[in-house]
């Protein structure tokens, strides 16, 4: 048994297994082995178990060669294989691996008078990029004016905000590649693909668990890194998401960040927890819905929940963030466009930005071309 402590010394994590061979003085091999994750008040967090896996002792980590799945309480994710930094918090599933996120249950949505808000900003945002096609037209009244100035303001604050929120994104997205570049050069995985040559991966299958309708499917085929203390996942090469508000793929990276869960209030009816619930690592189960998405290289996506009366907006870019509270996607870095049935737009200039609202209207900001049937419905 290892034990594992916090900086408060409360302890917060066991390694157990029921058979421990001493292969050499680092490395020991261990049958059934199960990690337990306490809260720092010693109730349980959760759980993985394992049918052997090596634990190096100098370095602490454990290594499983073997299908492995993850799961908390809405984070649900599975590889063919792990490698896991005990005293970090930090590990790598081996790819390809598949992660899936539970739909949270959200209040019906209403329709009220913020949609025109969004239209008319969106509308605002096309006219100021494409001022160079436009005709001479009678002088505004001033009402008109009023209003012009109003949608103007209105789009002027939503992209400062949008620039802002994108620069501490790629903050935020570069700090998650460092750390997994660092771990998987401590681990070496950098360097060796431990899964060739190994038949025992192959021949196994991974607990069969498929994720409802409503749920964010994401895929990739060179595995994901995951931080257990900070809610930071990395998903590497060929990553793929399916969502019922979104599709995306041509992404070489992909992360994802979930905000800290509030703690639950303790109550006294409450059942106990049954012993036979499916195994898990506790991933995100001190962690809420998920904050931000960030996606790098050739991203395309398609939007799908757009208003009744629009087709889909299909969208390229080699940035893609999205914010799930406010449904806004922005792509940018390369030459962006997008295109929303007959009607398209392409930045002229590299390193523009689009953002594409909940509803299916989109704001470009910077020099763009404009083309097909620019009526709108």
């Amino acid at each position: 048994m290892l034990p594992r402590y916090d900086k408060n010394l409360s302890l917060v994590g066991v390694l157990k297994a029921t058979t421990i061979t001493l292969v050499n003085e680092e490395v020991v091999a261990g049958k059934t082995v199960n990690i337990k994750f306490s809260n720092p008040d010693g109730s349980p967090r959760g759980h993985i178990d394992l049918s052997q896996a090596n634990f190096n002792q100098v370095k602490g980590f454990l290594e499983a060669l073997e299908p492995v799945t993850l799961q908390s309480d809405r984070f649900f994710a599975k590889g063919t294989g792990i490698y896991y930094a005990f005293n970090q918090g930090e590990g790598f599933l081996l790819g390809p691996a598949t992660t899936w996120i539970l739909a949270p249950i959200e209040p019906p949505i209403t329709m009220n008078s913020s949609q025109s808000a969004i239209r008319t900003t969106a509308l605002a945002g096309i006219a100021l990029v494409s001022q160079s096609l436009a005709q001479p037209t009678a002088v505004p009244s001033e009402s008109l004016k009023d209003d012009t100035a109003s949608a103007s303001s209105e789009h002027s604050a939503a992209a400062r905000s949008a620039r802002l929120n994108l620069q501490a994104d790629l903050e935020a997205a570069s700090t998650a590649t460092s750390k997994a570049k660092a771990f998987l050069e401590q681990t070496e995985l950098l360097s060796a693909n431990p899964t060739e040559n190994s038949p025992s991966i192959s021949e196994a299958k991974p607990l069969d668990v498929q994720p409802g309708p409503n749920d964010t499917l994401i895929s990739c085929d060179g595995g994901m890194y995951f931080d257990a203390d900070q809610g930071v996942f990395v998903y590497l090469k060929n990553v793929r998401v399916t969502d019922p508000r979104f599709s995306l793929s041509g992404a070489n990276e992909l992360k994802i960040f979930l905000s800290p869960k509030p703690a639950d209030k303790p109550a006294k009816d409450k059942p106990a927890k049954d012993p036979k619930e499916p195994a898990s690592l506790g991933l995100g189960a001190k962690f809420g819905d998920v904050d931000r998405i960030i996606a790098t290289g050739a991203v395309r996506i398609l939007q799908k929940n757009v208003e009744a009366d629009k087709p889909p907006v299909e969208a390229s870019g080699a940035i893609f963030t999205y914010q799930p509270k406010t449904g806004q996607i922005l792509l940018s870095g390369g030459y962006p466009w997008v295109k929303q049935g007959t009607t398209f737009m392409r930045a002229k200039q590299p390193n523009l930005s689009l953002r594409i609202q909940k509803n299916g209207s989109f704001v470009t900001e910077g020099n763009w071309d404009m083309g097909g049937s620019l009526e709108s419905k």
